[in-house]
């Protein structure tokens, strides 16, 4: 049985001690310390090397039992020989937690698997628990702490945690969320699961007040039953969104050498999240928006889809996307097509869904546009809207009059649109091929937040996905 408070020491440790700190580039000790920093660690920060005087500008101790005060939690990244005296050592300082970074365990050899389970009952002789070996390790934002690797300007507070098996892709993906104001603001990183697993941190983010999504990267489960009892338990308060890896023969084999995983077959594995009420990520990319959207975006109540497009053959080929994930892209009624022309949609602009905007020529009309969407969104024939083409190409700050003007008149069409979301209580999604880099429009709006989409597979699998949760939740 894991306590509460044994997990809570890898999250807001009131002291860490850093054993194998360090200020040489590109090594872990360094790292650790210039992350702790980066965020105003409120706590109190112990460098130990055996070598060096000060690091970081803190005084530093050759051996962790030098320090007089009380640590909570040690994050060692030092050399797999010196580990055994290094956890024998924080036991004998009564640390609370280790989390270690160091990796060549059970992902490498049998010898790695039998070193790592005689370091686990080390650790627990001496009333420690273990969090690895074979980690990035962990933060929470709501503290100030921060004892991983991502620069700290890819970090953005935000109500989502993160469990997972697997580390630096993590990072990777909040260095790009970030360009959208998404991201986590809780990481935990248990690679080999020497002790702590998954399901531990699962059970702890249930009972989390800052945590209203989990967002989770898995290569195994160890105890599928545990795991979907609590797992099951979770969903029913706050969404879980998964990216299973090691779905194939090739991955599999690509898992046990990253974190020791003896994949399940995928089958099974589908079965249970299926069971449980997980949301699958379709992609790895699609976590983080996944669980933005699922807390941000009004409830889905079906799988119909409205589509509004500046250009037809985004239409198309939105619609193939969308059909393809197990959506519908309905034919209005007649009577609403009616009430679209009505409003002076012309005839050469299709009215079916998609909806042909472009082909209105009325491109820079907000209120026209905005009639439009609101006809369509308050109609009942729709359970959500993709708005998609808006947000002209060029980031060039020398721009003439007349794109300025266009670009002002889109940032209002696409403003309104979000403003709909709200009013009528429908998602609204926001696609556009050229995304924060390529579009001026774009990119300012993602600085106010607003979520905007460059791919249409990831527009049709995120309303999917949450079409698949709603369905099950409005039950």
């Amino acid at each position: 049985m894991v306590c509460p408070s044994d997990l809570n020491i890898f999250l807001n440790p009131k002291s860490v001690a850093v054993i194998g700190a360090s200020e040489r580039p590109g090594s872990w000790g360094t790292f650790i310390m210039e992350g702790l920093h980066s965020v105003k660690y409120p706590g109190i920060i112990y460098p130990v090397n055996k070598q060096a005087q000060r690091i970081f500008n803190l005084p530093n101790f050759k051996d962790i039992r030098h320090i007089k005060e009380p640590v909570d939690l040690a994050v060692i990244a030092i050399p797999e020989k010196y580990l055994e005296e290094t956890i024998a050592a924080c036991g004998q300082k009564k640390v609370k937690g280790i989390t270690i970074i160091t990796a060549g365990f059970a992902e490498t050899s049998d010898r790695g698997i039998q070193t790592q389970e005689r370091l686990t009952r080390l650790a627990h002789s001496m009333n420690m628990r273990l969090l690895g070996p074979n980690v990035s390790g962990t933060f929470n934002l709501y503290e100030g702490f921060y004892a991983s690797s991502t620069h700290s300007k890819n970090l953005l507070k935000t109500p989502i945690a993160a469990v997972c098996q697997g580390g630096f892709a993590i990072h990777d993906l909040l260095a790009s969320a970030s360009h959208q104001k998404m991201g986590i603001g809780k990481f935990v990183h248990t690679g080999n699961e020497a002790d702590l697993t998954v399901t531990d941190f699962l059970e702890f983010f249930e009972k989390d007040p800052e945590t209203q999504a989990i967002v989770m990267y898995l290569e195994t489960i160890r105890d599928g039953k545990r795991f979907m009892e609590v797992a099951r338990r979770v969903n029913q308060v706050k969404p879980i969104i998964v990216y299973n890896g090691g779905r194939t023969a090739d991955s599999a084999r690509a898992a046990q050498s990253h974190t020791g995983a003896l994949s399940s077959k995928w089958q099974i594995t589908k079965g249970m999240f299926k069971q449980t009420g997980i949301v699958i990520s379709p992609a790895m990319e699609l976590l983080i928006p996944l669980a933005h959207g699922l807390i941000e975006r009004p409830q889905m109540r079906g799988g119909r889809i409205g589509i509004i497009t500046m250009g037809g053959s985004w239409g198309v080929a939105l619609t193939d996307c969308l059909v393809e994930s197990g959506l519908t892209v309905p034919e209005f009624s007649d009577g609403l097509q009616g009430k679209l022309r009505d409003l002076g949609l012309l005839s050469r602009a299709s009215s079916k869904n998609p909806v042909d905007f472009g082909a209105s020529g009325k491109f820079n009309e907000t209120d026209f546009l905005l009639s439009l969407g609101r006809e369509i969104m308050h109609s009942g024939e729709v359970d959500a809207v993709v708005l998609h083409g808006f947000g002209r190409a060029g980031m060039d700050s020398q721009e003439t009059e007349t794109l300025r003007f266009f670009r002002e008149s889109e940032n209002k069409h696409i403003m309104g649109f979000s403003d709909l979301e709200r009013e009528i209580g429908l998602p609204v999604f926001i696609g556009n091929h050229h995304g924060f880099w390529g579009s001026k429009t774009i990119s300012e709006l993602n600085e106010q937040g607003l979520r905007v989409y460059t791919r249409l597979h990831d527009i049709a699998w995120m309303l999917s996905a949450m079409a698949e949760y709603w369905s099950k939740k409005l039950v």
